[in-house]
């Protein structure tokens, strides 16, 4: 994979994932440029092996909106997607899906798919 293609995919992603019916609405009044930049960033830096994030630690900035595991895993079923339609090969989906993953409990609030009950 080049950089331009993991460009155009990290486009395509984020637009999909601001357009989701399911968790579209997390980005509500956020900037898709600001928000674009930095998971290129990111995507860039573990895929590519290149170039640093720049943006603010992504832990604390997830935890605070208090995604769930079921809005997650619709993040990577939409990346999933989105790699299958522009042609990467499967071990670099495997790698990148098995890596956003592994963030998952860095960057949820430990619930499944609705708050616990009081």
């Amino acid at each position: 994979m080049d950089e331009a293609l993991l460009e155009r995919v990290v486009d395509v992603f984020v637009d999909r994932m601001f357009d989701d019916f399911v968790i579209g609405f997390r980005f509500d009044g956020k900037d898709r440029v600001r928000v674009k930049r930095h998971e290129f960033e990111l995507a860039r830096k573990h895929v590519l092996g290149t170039g640093s994030y720049t943006g603010r630690p992504i832990g604390p900035l997830h935890r605070a909106m208090r995604i769930n595991a079921g809005q997650f895993r619709r993040r990577l079923a939409i990346l999933r997607t989105v790699l299958r339609e522009h042609g990467v090969e499967d071990g670099i989906i495997d790698a990148w899906i098995e890596h956003d993953r592994k963030l998952e409990p860095v960057l949820t609030d430990g619930t499944d798919c609705v708050p616990p009950e009081p």
